[in-house]
């Protein structure tokens, strides 16, 4: 301040040079006092008495002076020249005075007053930053210094000097350099202990708690300024006398960042401050690239290098702690900032260069590959190469080193997942599992890889050994014993570890030459319920098990069958199989009675919301990392920084559902019983996926919202339990909840489904329990749950193709990829399906009528759904699938999905349908190529295919292809279509090829081709049902099209029959029930055949009789169904022959038939009537019939086999054809049981008059002999019948008297033939299901009666290799037996 007296007054208080110059009147007369006597005048009177220091802090702080703004200090304004003139003269002054350099004068007087500044107005003891009073103050100060030095009274240097003597402060410093007073660079140069001190004051700066947005700024700016200089100074120029110091700074800063992040929970505020260091932002354009990279470089190495602490086998034993979920925070962002002015590549690069030539920091090198791989996608695939070249690298130098480096960065990579890395086991199969591989080159090669193997086992963590064990490298036969050690030792060390270890399952066969394979136990489950539900026995393999695999059985496939679950009001074929092992006595009471309790209560918690507490806290914390989720979409946050949050959420599922390790490569979906584990968590995640689809779709459109859906689905995939549980929930959703789905609900789906599709390959298949059917990708599988069968179903399955086909658009342009790897096979062939059926519009589009768009505009896609199902079809890309052959809908499969529509609940009106179905037909599918799914313009294809569809319409819910069959069906809109295009067909036959109508005989034929196993009910019931199909369509067929009329050489046209006589007597003969005969109505369509087809040669009545005449000795099979049937069929042939030819008389053929029913008829009444000329076994079948038909006592039977017996003994022999026939029939109906008795007396009665003649026996024999009469059985019998004839032979014996017995078996051959039957009778039994107590009956009588024929027979009954072979035979069936035939080898024989 300055001291003043004027002459006139005295005052007390020292004035300012403000107040002495407002005492001057404002207004005074100059005279001729020029300005610059004026100035002089005023520089006298401030020369005395005044304080310097005083001086200076009064003329930085007036108020006219100091202009001081936000961002910076300005400088002195223009009329600061009067003070500053009197500073510099008062500062000579006291120089001179002082004897004084004035430099030195001037630096000691600034900081007096700066130090004034900060103690008077500050006690804080940091002395890192100043408050808001002192910067402004100390900046003023310093501006003018700067004047000071301009005028070169002020030296830096000296400034230095003093101020180093005392505390000095880090914002002051940075005000000193950014003002041009003093430089960091020439503090650092001076003295030594600045580095020291810089570092510490770094740290504290760091540590500073002031808040306020101009300290943060504050730091922000002295942080920027300081690190620049020591950045540039340290790697601009590695010669520059400060690059060491430079660089020990920055890297004792690095240091001290990595010691706060030592251990978990210690880092600070402190130490993230200074990450912001390494924002490329900080360093602005101070610092040019190439020294960034380089400063950057040697902190990535430092880091990788800092305190290598852990030894290798701590690293292999706590290496899953150190996943990216499990990184510090603060670790991951400096890894964030570092890596970013890298390519992946050169940070791998680099991570091998120190892993080669440092010893390295193991935690720190791993997590930077966690994070390399979560925040960038193109990781993988520059991992997958170097970890090539290490593997190929070690081989080659056998170092032990690389082979560490290359597991650890390997399990490392799997550890995140397979949304950013295969599985561990998928890469130790690649590597290990082949012949090709490295290790399998010679034996210095096994014997390298197998004792690293085997020195890891001490440390290695139990999942990584199973692996190892499960899947263990290829390994050459010369050398199996060395795998078979290190199996061993790690079998044993699981074992320590109280890991339990199941080498195979019971349905897996192990291939010697890959070693041990996995099979758990889920998959042995599946398996054995698909096998109990097709063969409904329990599965030999699983009674193995239970006894000589019993430990595995216990341990592991009882607890995965008797898993607990929420049971389903009727049985399923899971609950039906654990009650027959119960029954067997295989499934322990208390393990039973557990599982019963358990399924209780999940009934109970799932009913009444009840969870485990740690399951509820789980999900707490997942709905608070969903909702920050969301918030990062509607923020705009990165891909790397939603994949980060993606990986934590990846870890708390992993806590949420622990998956058991079932190694299972198969998901099989219950249709019928949904998945209740993780029920809540798959609820929770399809709602966030839903939500979060939203939310950045209100940001972004789906086209620019990066890949976050592909990793969240990937991230879920790394939880096998859990995807099952989403695909179990989705199912249900999609086929039994569809019409609750919002709009909103239906695309967040649709994405989804998508999005599974994208990444099929990472998804485990999935299989529909109790399906045939293979095993499909998950988006395929979801695929089928949208079923078109009703209005309801129709209308969520066209909103949700729409929605699948617009989002997969869109993901397709955002990612520049073909459109195919968004959408499935399947639902696009739904989509073409649905839309085609529910908007007529689009029929126009898909037929190619109308050109397409090049592009659809997005507005397009938000009207209502058949607006946006129209505008898809008019772009390109959503037409050209259709190109492609798998996604193409194919008239076949077309047809499938039609007959599965219920009539009833269709969305379409009668006529609607009808319209619909013929322009599928003749408009789009007939002229579409083959290639394509179509008929190429070929009428007869169409009918083949429905006809095939017809016939298959059972089989897609045999298969899983649909678990919804019903009666309700378009099958009859479809037949009544099929019957007008085949009568098409048949009016355009004339003008054909003679071959035409064989199409429907090779359809046909083609289904029947494969005979169905005798010994399985379910073949066979199958095979019955497709036969009726058969039948079903066959009485469609226009009749004329079931023959084939020829031209032979002589011009002659004649009928030819070998197709339909092939079909009769190799497909419909073994469906024939009653046996023996067809039904009425594929009889007359038969002989209508044959008659309509008998107009077009030139002599109708010759082509009938040849016609039929053939079937007499080529196919008996039709003239017997028609003698059964003739009374109704007879009035419907003659006027058609009469309509046809206008004659009267009947072809011979058929004239045969009508008087061999005339005669049976008289002769069954008693009346005397000539024997026809026709076959024995006609006139036998038309006796029998018309009896039967009578209902004729049992005196008329025996009235009419002794007239026959006496008069045709042939057709005697048929009748008893007939009558046994008959009784295997009514043994087979167990509605007709009450006539059991009377078929079983007439059958006995006619064999009374048979006995005298062995003829009779030729009917029960099995030895397939050329007999007349075996060859009319083979004809005439289906199979199934065929095999019965031993029991009818025992079930008539049992009948017959002591009498007839006797003289039965003095029969020649008929020992040999109660033998055969016996033992086939015996075989039947044992094939066969418990049966009721006649038929045991008949087996306990029929052993009677053999027995007491052996001891009634002659030894010279049988003839020696007859006697070897039914005692060779009874041996195992019957010892007793084979001891009664032995009694015969002293006997001779003939």
């Amino acid at each position: 301040m300055l001291s003043a007296t004027s002459a006139g007054e005295h005052s007390s208080r020292p004035a300012t040079v403000t107040a002495l110059l407002a005492r001057r009147p404002m207004k005074r007369a100059r005279d001729d006092e020029t300005e610059q006597h004026l100035q002089e005048s005023c520089v006298s009177l401030l020369m005395r008495h005044q304080n310097t220091s005083e001086l200076l802090l009064e003329i930085t702080s007036h108020h006219k002076i100091r202009s001081i703004s936000c961002d910076g200090y300005e400088g002195l304004e223009h009329n600061t020249g009067i003070q500053t003139s009197v500073l510099e003269n008062e500062l000579r002054r006291r120089s001179e005075q002082m004897g004084v350099p004035v430099g030195l004068l001037s630096a000691r007087v600034l900081l007096e007053n700066i130090e004034d500044l900060i103690t008077q107005t500050d006690t804080n003891t940091e002395h890192v930053l100043l408050n808001t009073k002192q910067r402004s103050d100390v900046c003023a100060l310093l501006k003018s210094a700067q004047v000071l030095m301009s005028a070169g009274i002020f030296s830096p240097e000296l400034l230095w000097q003093e101020y180093w003597k005392l505390q000095p402060v880090l914002e002051v410093i940075y005000h000193l350099h950014t003002h041009n007073i003093l430089t960091l660079d020439f503090m650092l140069e001076r003295d030594a202990a600045v580095s020291a001190w810089i570092t510490d004051q770094l740290k504290a700066l760091c540590a500073s708690m002031k808040t306020t947005p101009d300290d943060q700024q504050i730091r922000h700016h002295i942080l920027s300024t300081v690190v620049c200089v020591l950045v540039r100074r340290a790697f601009e120029d590695s010669a520059h006398n400060l690059s060491q110091t430079c660089c020990w700074i920055l890297d004792s800063m690095i240091s001290w960042l990595l010691d706060s992040l030592s251990v978990k929970g210690t880092e600070t505020s402190a130490a993230g401050f200074w990450v912001q260091v390494f924002d490329v932002s900080v360093f602005g354009g101070c610092v040019t690239e190439d020294t960034l990279q380089r400063f950057f470089t040697h902190t990535l190495m430092r880091v990788f290098t800092y305190r290598p602490i852990f030894k290798v086998s701590d690293v292999i034993a706590v290496q899953s702690e150190w996943s990216f979920a499990k990184t510090l925070p603060l670790l991951t962002a400096l890894f964030s900032k570092i890596c970013l002015v890298f390519s992946v590549e050169c940070v791998l690069s680099q991570m091998q260069q120190v892993l080669e030539t440092h010893e390295v920091n193991w935690r720190h090198i791993l997590s930077c590959l966690s994070h390399l791989l979560i925040y960038h996608s193109q990781t993988q695939c520059c991992l997958t190469d170097l970890l090539s070249r290490l593997l190929r690298s070690a081989f080659d130098s056998y170092d032990v080193e690389k082979m560490i480096t290359l597991f650890l960065l390997a399990r490392q990579a799997s550890l995140e997942g397979p949304a950013v890395f295969p599985p561990y086991s998928d890469w130790f199969k690649l590597s290990f599992g082949g012949s090709s591989g490295y290790h399998a080159k010679s034996k210095k090669s096994t014997v390298f890889l197998l004792k690293f193997l085997s020195d890891l086992v001490p440390y290695e963590p139990p999942q990584y050994l199973k692996v190892n064990v499960m899947h263990p490298p290829y390994i050459g036969g010369k050398y199996r014993s060395l795998l078979q050690e290190y199996i061993t030792l790690a079998k044993t060390r699981l074992r320590d570890l109280k890991v339990s270890l199941e080498e195979t399952g019971i349905f897996e066969v192990v291939n010697g030459s890959a070693g041990v394979v996995e099979c758990p136990a889920q998959q042995d489950v599946e398996k054995a319920v698909t096998l109990f539900m097709t063969t409904n026995k329990v599965p030999a393999t699983v009674i193995e098990a239970s006894i000589f695999r019993r430990p595995y059985f216990l341990s592991r496939f009882l607890p995965a069958l008797l898993s607990p679950r929420v049971l389903p009001v009727k049985s399923d074929a899971r609950m039906v199989f654990i009650e027959a092992l119960r029954k067997a006595d295989k499934i322990p009471a208390a393990l039973y009675t557990s599982y019963t309790e358990s399924c209780r209560r999940e009934t109970y918690r799932q009913k009444e919301g009840v969870c485990e507490s740690s399951e509820d806290d789980h999900l707490l914390v997942l709905q608070e990392q969903f909702l920050h989720l969301r918030r990062m979409m509607t923020d705009g946050a990165t891909d790397g920084d939603v994949c980060a949050q993606l990986s934590r959420i990846s870890l708390t599922l992993r806590n949420v559902c622990a998956d058991e390790e079932t190694g299972s490569d198969v998901i099989t979906l219950n249709r019928d019983s949904p998945d209740s584990a993780h029920a809540a968590v798959a609820n929770l995640i399809l709602q966030s996926f839903c939500l979060c689809l939203l939310d950045a779709s209100k940001v972004k459109p789906p086209n620019r919202q990066g890949s976050w859906p592909s990793v969240f689905v990937k991230a879920l995939l790394a939880h096998r339990g859990l995807v099952s549980a989403l695909i179990h929930r989705l199912w249900d959703l999609l086929q039994y909840q569809g019409s609750a789905l919002s709009a909103a609900h239906v695309l967040g789906l649709a994405a989804l489904q998508v999005e599974l599709h994208y990444c099929r390959h990472a998804c485990p298949p999935v299989r529909l329990m109790g399906s045939s059917a293979g095993a499909l990708s998950v988006s395929e599988c979801l695929s089928d749950a949208l079923i078109c069968s009703t209005r309801s179903h129709m209308a969520l399955c066209l909103r949700f193709c729409v929605a699948v086909l617009s989002y997969g658009l869109c993901r397709a342009n955002a990612q520049s990829e073909e459109l195919h790897n968004f959408i499935p096979e399947r639902l696009y062939k739904k989509a073409q399906y649905v839309m085609a059926r529910l908007v007529p519009e689009t029929r126009a589009h898909m037929s190619d009528e109308y050109e397409s768009d090049l592009h659809t505009e997005a507005s397009d896609l938000t009207g209502r759904v058949e607006e946006s199902a129209v505008a898809l079809w008019r772009n390109t890309q959503i037409r050209s699938l259709k190109k492609q052959p798998q996604y193409q809908l194919s008239f076949s499969e077309w047809l499938s999905s039609e007959l599965h529509v219920q009539r009833s609940r269709d969305a379409l009106t009668d006529l609607e349908r009808q319209e619909y179905e013929q322009w599928a037909c003749e408009q789009y599918y007939l002229h579409m190529s083959e290639h394509d799914g179509g008929c190429e313009g070929d009428v007869t294809r169409i009918c083949a295919r429905i006809i095939t569809a017809v016939l298959d319409r059972h089989t897609a819910s045999r298969t899983g292809g649909s678990s919804h069959e019903h009666t309700d069906g378009c099958l009859p809109d479809l037949l009544s279509l099929l019957q007008a295009v085949l009568y098409e067909v048949a009016v355009t036959r004339l003008n054909t090829s003679e071959e035409t109508g064989h199409f429907l005989w090779d359809v046909i034929d083609n289904r029947c081709s494969v005979t169905p196993d005798p010994d399985s009910i379910g073949h066979k019931l199958s095979y019955q049902q497709t036969l009726d199909d058969i039948s079903r369509v066959l009485v469609l067929v226009p009749p004329v099209m079931l023959l084939t009329v020829r031209t032979d050489r002589t011009g002659r046209r004649t009928l030819d029959c070998q197709r339909m006589m092939k079909h009769i007597s190799h497909v419909q003969r073994r469906a024939c029930l009653p046996a023996g005969l067809l039904s009425f109505q594929l009889t007359a369509h038969f002989f209508k055949a044959v008659v309509s087809g008998s107009v077009s040669c030139d002599r109708p009545v010759e082509a009938v009789n040849a016609c039929l005449s053939l079937f007499n000795t080529e196919c008996p099979l039709l003239p017997l169904s028609a003698a059964c049937w003739w009374t109704r069929l007879s009035a419907a042939l003659s006027s058609q022959w009469k309509r046809l030819t206008g004659r009267d008389a009947l072809p011979e053929q058929l004239q045969m038939l009508e008087d061999s029913h005339s005669w049976s008829r008289r002769v069954g009444a008693g009346c005397a009537w000539p024997v026809p000329s026709a076959p024995s076994w006609l006139l036998a079948a038309c006796l029998h019939g018309s009896l039967r038909r009578s209902d004729c006592e049992m005196e008329n039977v025996r009235r009419l086999a002794r007239q026959l017996h006496e008069t045709d003994r042939q057709v005697l022999l048929f009748w008893f054809v007939s009558s046994v026939t008959e009784l295997i029939s009514t043994h087979l109906n167990q509605q007709a049981a009450g006539c059991l008795e009377r078929v079983r007396d007439v059958s006995v009665c006619l064999l009374t008059h048979l006995v005298d003649d062995s003829d009779w026996l030729l009917l029960f024999d099995q030895s397939g002999s050329d007999h007349r009469l075996s060859h009319f059985l083979s004809r005439v019998m289906s199979p199934q019948t065929l095999r019965l004839m031993p029991f009818a032979f025992y079930s008539i014996l049992r009948g017959v008297e002591s009498e007839l017995l006797t003289g039965a078996i003095r029969s020649p051959g008929f020992l040999y033939s109660a033998a055969v039957s016996y033992r086939e009778l015996s075989r039947l039994f044992l094939n066969a299901q418990p049966s009721g107590g006649l038929q045991q009956q008949v087996l306990l009588e029929a052993r009677r009666v053999l027995m007491s024929s052996i001891s009634l027979s002659s030894p010279d009954c049988l003839t020696l290799s007859q006697r070897r072979q039914l005692q060779s035979e009874y041996e195992q069936l019957d010892s007793e037996i084979s001891a009664a035939l032995s009694s015969f080898r002293n006997a001779p024989f003939t």
